[in-house]
């Protein structure tokens, strides 16, 4: 694969060091699954289609080896011993990162539903501006607990206003900031050592670059990217969030095989997970769950009423009121009603039914 941007050391934080309260789990929130991938697996994912020259990802020290161990050793992962805010935790990475690329993108880990190509957007509209900060803004209605997008007369971003700080006609302003955002890195670097300290919360906060930006290199300095699909921006706090996350992802995923020649019959009632793949003219039926790495082919009949999880489909079979486990079904055969299909424990990838 050729890298996206050529000519552009690209690097990249994703900030994952929250407490995650709201979810209260013993497991991060980080790595509480969406459509069958943690939460942070999907904005890697998203990420790493940019092939950049090196992902940084901030943690704090209580689940550092949880998802170090669960992503592996192609990302760096980076420590922020105090939660000080975005810019603090932002600034850990630098040992990282400085002198190791020219533009920095910044995410959090728990916004799952960005897409690979509005991150191509954002990067290439800082480069082909000259700002030294490009972020993605949203229309929210109601944009409540955003910070508010400040544009002049022109249609100049002049500020990103937080909630506590806005007038009543900032609170009015449906354009706010997603909290991704993309940074000139020779100018991003230097600049966080002169964020302030938030007197209200004893925090550094990334948005106060952007008052920096302006006030460096005037008017233009920073651009928006307004994104085409709000739910971009969503997110995951709670387990609440999360269901609607996986609401939101779960409509794409069957979007996306519908157009592909699958048939849903009700997507309502269709659960498919992001590694799932299905093949032309297969029918999935109320009640179908396709889970882990399942593979379906072409032609099949699946459901109603059937979870196959990490299973092999061969074409035209037809799979009914089925719980199937790693196993491979081959082709034309005829499953079910009730059945129960579990893998071989000698790993021949044959199946027996219980």
């Amino acid at each position: 694969m050729v890298p996206f941007f050529t000519t552009v050391r690209l690097g990249v934080v994703v900030l994952a060091a929250g407490e995650g309260t709201r979810m209260r789990s013993a497991l991060p929130k980080v790595l509480h699954s969406l459509c069958g991938r943690p939460l942070l697996g999907h904005t890697l994912a998203a990420v790493d289609m940019l092939q950049p020259a090196v992902s940084a990802i901030v943690l704090a020290p209580d689940t550092l080896d949880t998802v170090r161990a669960r992503f592996g050793d192609r990302y760096c992962y980076v420590v922020q011993a105090e939660r000080l805010g975005t810019g603090h935790a932002t600034l850990q990475a630098r040992p990282n990162l400085r002198h190791q690329c020219d533009d920095v993108l910044v995410l959090v880990g728990d916004a799952p539903l960005i897409r690979s190509a509005t991150l191509q957007r954002l990067v290439a509209l800082r480069r082909e501006r000259g700002a030294l900060v490009a972020f993605l803004s949203f229309i929210a209605e109601p944009p409540t607990g955003y910070g508010r997008v400040v544009r002049n007369a022109e249609g100049d971003v002049t500020a990103i206003v937080e909630e506590r700080d806005a007038t009543d006609a900032q609170r009015a302003i449906t354009e706010v900031n997603s909290g991704i955002l993309c940074f000139d890195a020779e100018w991003m670097w230097p600049a966080l050592d002169r964020v302030q300290r938030s007197p209200v919360k004893g925090e550094y906060y990334l948005t106060d670059l952007i008052a920096l930006a302006i006030a460096d290199g005037g008017v233009g300095a920073v651009q928006a990217l307004v994104a085409t699909d709000p739910t971009e921006a969503f997110g995951v706090n709670d387990r609440v969030q999360l269901a609607q996350a996986e609401r939101i992802l779960r409509a794409r995923l069957l979007d996306v095989l519908m157009r592909n020649g699958v048939t849903v019959v009700d997507p309502a009632a269709t659960y498919v997970d992001v590694d799932v793949v299905v093949g032309q003219d297969t029918t999935l039926l109320p009640g179908t769950m396709l889970r882990g790495a399942t593979r379906v082919g072409t032609g099949c009949i699946i459901g109603p009423h059937t979870s196959l999880i990490d299973t092999i489909v061969a074409d035209g079979a037809h799979v009914r009121y089925t719980l199937a486990e790693g196993v491979v079904i081959p082709a034309q055969a005829i499953v079910g009603p009730f059945a129960h299909l579990r893998g071989a424990h000698d790993g021949t990838g044959t199946f027996y039914q219980a």
